[in-house]
């Protein structure tokens, strides 16, 4: 007899999704056993939330070759995507031919190789056999699937190298599989999904419609369920949280503040430099003497490949007693970006007490409306004139923020007297975009209740008494 569900954690802002949040005390409320395979299952705070939360954890192989790494980072997508026809994978190429050298020369041949692909549904068929035996055929995998027998199999992050391959083997040794997709972009933004899962648990109306039209998931196979971490913006912030988290930072919480969160650099090269300005128009008073800055970095934006440390000192250099830089508070962790339990009600809190919310086209929008809180994005460079591809105007065009902006609820702005005049509309008139953000939250995220992380445990525990009436029948 095995465990009923075995999830893999590849990513830190997965183990947020699961571990920060109330999924697994209602998974266990109903009863059902839980395994969860992560790549840090030797680290103290990863065994204390497991312990706490009664389930056991399991060491993930190390699946990164070179070649492994190759596939997962670059080549997959030539093979199976149309790279020139999505915003977010041209722009990639042709940065990559940006860089000149080996780099060019090869995402050219790739390229070649995708339009070959694109072509022959034959040759897609022999790339689908070829992967599966290259790349998702692993033999530690079958054995843990093997060891822990589970009767469902649910990944976060589908495009991960390890996840997929613990789907396939999932399949081949006859378990059911699960998606339960971690972010909004990960369907349009990320290529194809190398094993598609029985099931999906998505986040919204949006997100279930490309589950369809992507993957061709049928309605009864997909649980709209809302975000499970999301659940904080709802039932945790108090006007003490706010004013005690506030005050910790060293701002006045009886004065109005806004809240910058940034991106990667790899996203947007000089948004440091649109943080400057804002800094230095706080400063100035350009909206009144009260109004007060939080800077928030990216957790890329301070380590892994993606970090740019020259950001650093630079978000150092605009402290003062009206603007902050708010470090996200990480794990030293082999689990990429893994976050520590007390950042997200610290990060709730001060999006609570926010005026504004700032940031250049990351989660923080759906974060921020959730709490209904107006949303500005930052897609233009600062003082820089960059090509489409390289610039974050970009983002406009990528198609998940497409669909963002065309719902209304945030305002895009692109030069740095639009975003005066966005800020000023926004502290004057909060309400003046809040039918459109309410609009945007249920299209993006379904029933904004706090009770996704129920909703998710129920169709989970749903799926799985599919499983056992499927196994008696």
């Amino acid at each position: 007899m095995g465990v009923d569900l075995c999830y893999v954690v590849s990513h830190g802002f997965a183990a947020r999704m699961i571990l920060h949040s109330d999924i697994l005390p209602n998974l266990r409320k109903a009863g059902v056993s839980v395994a969860l395979v992560v790549p840090n299952a030797e680290e103290a705070n990863m065994q204390a939330l497991a312990q706490r939360h009664g389930v056991s954890l399991v060491q993930a192989p190390v699946m990164h070759s070179k070649l492994r790494s190759e596939y997962e980072g670059l080549l997959r997508r030539y093979l199976f995507e149309n790279v020139l026809e999505n915003p977010s994978l041209r722009s990639w190429h042709y940065r990559y031919l940006d860089e000149g050298g080996k780099t060019a020369a090869k995402v050219r041949l790739y390229l070649g190789l995708n339009k070959v692909s694109l072509r022959s549904p034959a040759i897609r068929r022999m790339l689908d056999s070829v992967e599966r035996r290259l790349f998702l055929d692993s033999p530690e995998v079958a054995q843990i699937i093997a060891d822990l027998n589970p009767s469902v199999v649910v990944s976060t992050y589908p495009v991960a190298i390890l996840e997929a391959c613990f789907l396939h083997e999932a399949r081949k040794a006859g378990c059911t599989t699960v998606s339960q997709l971690l972010s909004w972009d990960n369907i349009t933004s990320k290529g194809r999904f190398s094993v598609n899962a029985d099931y999906y648990v998505t986040w919204g109306p949006i997100m279930s419609e490309e589950v369809k039209a992507y993957y061709g998931v049928p309605k009864n196979r997909i649980f709209e369920c809302g975000v499970a971490h999301f659940d904080r913006h709802i039932t945790l912030p108090s006007e003490k949280g706010v004013r005690e988290t506030v005050g910790r930072l060293g701002l006045d919480p009886d004065k109005p503040y806004l809240f910058f969160g940034m991106s990667s650099p790899a996203i947007t090269p000089y948004e440091i430099e649109v943080v400057e300005w804002l800094a230095r128009a706080v400063e100035d008073g350009v909206w009144g003497p009260d109004l007060q800055l939080v800077v928030r970095p990216h957790p890329q934006n301070v380590t892994g490949y993606t970090s740019d440390p020259t950001w650093l000192p630079r978000l150092d250099g605009l402290k003062s007693t009206r603007v902050v830089i708010d470090y996200p508070s990480l794990e030293t962790s082999s689990l990429a970006w893994n976050m520590k339990e007390r950042d997200l009600p610290h990060l709730v809190n001060l999006l609570a007490g926010c005026a504004i919310c700032l940031n250049s086209g990351s989660t923080l929008s759906i974060d921020a409306m959730i709490q209904d809180k107006p949303v500005v994005l930052t897609v233009f460079d600062g003082t820089q004139t960059l090509p489409w591809h390289a610039s974050i105007r970009r983002y406009r065009d990528v198609i998940h923020m497409n669909k963002l902006i065309a719902l209304g609820g945030v305002t895009p702005v692109g030069s740095f007297e639009e975003l005066e005049a966005a800020i000023r509309a926004d502290l004057a008139d909060p309400g003046r975009t809040a039918e459109a953000r309410a609009h945007t939250r249920a299209q993006e995220c379904g029933t904004c209740d706090g009770r996704a992380s129920e909703r998710i445990a129920t169709a989970l525990a749903s799926i799985l008494e599919r499983v056992s009436t499927a196994e008696l029948a």
